[in-house]
């Protein structure tokens, strides 16, 4: 068959064309396979490598991909049912916070404490009580009174008869008292399902409830923010209750003593005959009563007050009460001089009244004066109130409410004990001027005194109660719900698309490792690619045969062992071009051939070395047809097995081992005589054979004599072709600086790349190599199949010469 150039022969065949026809100099080195575009080869490497991992990579990702499909259809969906609550925040809203721009912060703190203590034991407790309270409870899913099943649970239960079928629990809850254990334990429960969102720069909240059906869903939300709701009302009318009691019981003996001061004065007019003050001594007593009253007035509701303060601070703990002390001695620290100017103002406005009266226009503009100032005094001292609280950031929302209000009733009780004490010194100038009075008078103006300020009292009292009760019957707490949870329609844990995605990413990360330890375990070349990228040029691909007529099996390169490990049957088990001609086997090398002779036209390479770098590679079946391809063509060739540790030519060509090349070395002789040379059944091919085993091959390769026997055989030949041992060999690398060339044999999956990457960097070696021959089981990239097998029909397929 003529020879043709084939596809990959082209001109990089020519770095090494060009041998120098000094034996043992170095030969050029190519630069554009060491030069600038190595950024590009490593990543053709990477594209290479995901090539090569590719049907793994996709099996982990399309199993990633299924389990995540699976692990959908059985989750469990959680429907998040959503209600939205507002929080009154009445220490955060003031002018000060609006002028500074910092309600919004404010705000967000207070409801921060809400957003804990939503997920908090004493609510959950509550709202798991609300729920038993209901006959829904015995449908509940949260009770475990209904089951969930996916639809991968019937496809199991269709599949498996056998599956276990789950049933619903059978605890009885229409008992009246629950144990305490129960309650914790669905309180934790029912708090992992929880899910609160502040709404951001507002006093909004978002609370919802999982459950796998969404009615419940619904149901579950509104049970809890009504629950959280009446608890807030219930703390807030629990100071009202004690507060309407402490003022129903003052109203009681205030009762007893406007009788008593009605009782005396009655006695007193009818022992004395006196019924009335006329004149002066009138509108004396009438001053002195609305003044004493004032006073009453002004102590009364500082003792409710005061009832108010010690109800709150029993409420709180230890570590609340130093904090509370603190926070209000920073207060009033920082708003003394605002006090002190209130106080001044309250003085002047009681002497104004002793002087002009109460009706009297300069008496009403230091009125609104003080009002002005009470009410500055009271904006500000609530927002440095909430800002020392939320400073702390240590509270929690019970604690913060509480000290809150605590602080507000000992500024509102300091503002009642001030005015008290200007109205108590307008009352004792009063006094004086009674006191002034004639006895007889005096007396009936104190009695008569006495019994309209405890009338007034009770008057007051009585106003103080029914306002206690109005506010415990509206109180409605700072809890508000504007928006009652509705059924949601799309579970929030189960969406199709994310779970492929994670499966996707999972897959990924899977495939990753898959790659980088298949890599890392097997380092052998997969591919072509792989050794250009390395700077190697692929002169052909020779066919991995794995089957001979009889059938037996061959591989190339299973001629590594010793001739005395391996039986007669054993010993014609590599395939050879010269048994079927017409064989893709035999095409290749063939094609190995041609590109071997474009390699050097002007300097024709006379000798050259076929080795590896590694064992079982199959450098000796390559060394052997190459040689018989050559000496087709009508060239004279020689073959040396130069693999004195491993020999197998003399294997291949049923010859003895004896008398061969260590003979000749080891000899007197000066030139080798014809004794050494063995013919085969090729015309135009020689062998000489390895030889008598030796211990020391090194020495012998290395040797002067060897280095002149080639050149001898360079003059005799057309072509010496040299088995030589792996290249990772010293035996070998003596011989690489005496011939024109040397050809790589390379195994797909079993040649590793690290020692080919080591070569390539060898710059030394590299340079005298002119290409590598590839055998693996590789597809008609040259059109074998069809040439030489389906067209003319040579056997059937997969056949020991024809098989893919």
């Amino acid at each position: 068959m003529p020879d043709t150039q084939p596809p990959g022969t082209d001109n990089n065949l020519n770095r090494a064309s060009n041998p120098s026809p000094n034996k043992g100099q170095q030969q050029p080195k190519i630069q554009e396979y060491f030069g600038e575009p190595m950024k590009e080869i490593d990543i053709r490497e990477l594209f290479n490598v995901l090539n090569r991992r590719k049907y793994g990579i996709i099996f982990f990702l399309i199993i990633s991909v299924a389990l995540a499909w699976l692990f959908h259809k059985a989750e469990e969906p959680a429907y998040y049912a959503e209600s939205i609550m507002l929080i009154d925040n009445p220490f955060g809203n003031n002018p000060v916070d609006a002028a500074l721009g910092t309600t919004g912060e404010s705000d967000a703190k207070a409801v921060k404490k809400d957003v804990e203590l939503l997920t908090s034991m004493p609510i959950t407790q509550l709202a798991v009580r609300e729920l038993l309270k209901t006959t829904k409870r015995d449908s509940l899913e949260f009770f475990g009174k209904r089951q969930y099943r996916s639809s991968f649970d019937d496809l199991i239960t269709l599949v498996s008869p056998f599956s276990d079928k789950r049933s619903a629990q059978t605890m009885n809850l229409n008992g009246p008292e629950y144990p305490d254990d129960f309650i914790r334990i669905n309180a934790m429960k029912l708090s992992v399902r929880i899910k609160v969102d502040p709404v951001r720069e507002t006093s909004l909240i978002k609370v919802s409830v999982a459950s796998p059906f969404q009615d419940e869903a619904v149901y579950l939300t509104n049970t809890l923010c009504n629950a959280y709701k009446n608890a807030d009302i219930n703390r807030k009318s629990e100071k009202y209750k004690q507060s309407s009691t402490f003022i129903a019981e003052m109203l009681h003996n205030q009762q007893k003593f406007v009788a008593q001061t009605d009782s005396t004065l009655s006695r007193y007019m009818e022992s004395n005959k006196m019924y009335e003050n006329s004149g002066n001594v009138g509108q004396l007593l009438s001053k002195v009563t609305e003044i004493e009253s004032k006073v009453n007035e002004l102590k009364t509701e500082s003792r409710i007050t005061q009832n108010s303060l010690d109800f709150l601070q029993s409420k709180l703990t230890e570590a609340d009460r130093i904090l509370s002390t603190r926070i209000a001695k920073t207060v009033n620290a920082k708003l003394s001089a605002i006090l002190e100017d209130i106080k001044n103002q309250q003085k002047q406005y009681v002497q104004l009244i002793a002087e002009k009266g109460v009706d009297d226009a300069d008496t009403r503009n230091k009125k609104q004066q003080l009002d002005a100032a009470q009410s500055r005094y009271e904006n500000l001292s609530r927002s440095q109130i909430a800002g020392e609280i939320n400073y702390t950031g240590r509270t929690k929302k019970y604690s913060f409410d509480l000290i809150a209000e605590k602080l507000e009733t000992e500024r509102k009780l300091n503002l009642l004990s001030n005015s008290a004490i200007e109205y108590e010194k307008l009352k004792q100038g009063y006094e004086a001027r009674v006191n002034l009075l004639p006895k007889k008078q005096q007396d009936y103006a104190k009695l008569q005194r006495d019994r309209d300020v405890a009338g007034k009292t009770y008057t007051f009292l009585k106003e103080k109660l029914d306002e206690s009760r109005i506010l415990l019957g509206s109180e409605v707490g700072n809890v508000s719900i504007i928006g009652s949870a509705f059924r949601p329609f799309f579970p929030a844990n189960s969406s199709p698309l994310k779970s492929m995605l994670i499966g996707l990413l999972i897959g990924g990360v899977m495939a990753s490792i898959y790659t980088l330890i298949s890599e890392f375990l097997d380092d052998s070349i997969k591919d072509e690619i792989s050794l250009k990228n390395q700077g190697f040029t692929v002169l052909s691909q020779i066919p991995y045969v794995t089957n001979t007529p009889d059938g037996s099996k061959a591989t190339l390169g299973n001629y590594i062992k010793e001739t005395d490990q391996l039986s007669t049957d054993q010993r014609n088990t590599v395939p050879l071009i010269t048994d079927r001609l017409s064989s893709w086997y035999a095409e290749s090398f063939r094609t190995l051939r041609t590109a071997i002779s474009y390699c050097s036209i002007d300097n024709p390479i006379r000798s050259l070395i076929i080795s590896g770098v590694s064992i079982a590679e199959g450098k000796s079946s390559v060394c052997t047809n190459l040689g018989m391809a050559l000496a087709l063509n009508g060239r004279r060739v020689i073959i040396i097995d130069c693999d004195l540790r491993l020999a197998s030519q003399h294997n291949i060509f049923k010859i003895k081992r004896e008398v061969g090349l260590t003979d000749y070395l080891y000899s007197d002789l000066k030139t080798i005589d014809d004794s050494f040379i063995k013919s085969t059944h090729v015309a135009n091919l020689s062998v000489i054979t390895a030889g008598k085993k030796i211990p020391n091959p090194n020495e012998f390769l290395s040797s002067q004599k060897m280095q002149d026997l080639i050149l001898y055989l360079e003059t005799k030949f057309d072509l010496v072709l040299i088995d030589s041992p792996p290249l990772f060999l010293s035996d070998a690398a003596q011989l690489a600086q005496t011939v024109d060339g040397i050809l790589i044999a390379a195994r797909l999956n079993h040649t590793p790349r690290k020692p080919l990457k080591d070569l390539a960097d060898d710059h030394l070696i590299f340079s005298n190599i002119i290409g590598v021959a590839l055998i693996g089981s590789l597809k008609n990239s040259y059109g074998y199949g069809k040439y030489g097998h389906h067209k003319y029909g040579y056997g059937n397929r997969g056949n020991y010469y024809g098989q893919n």
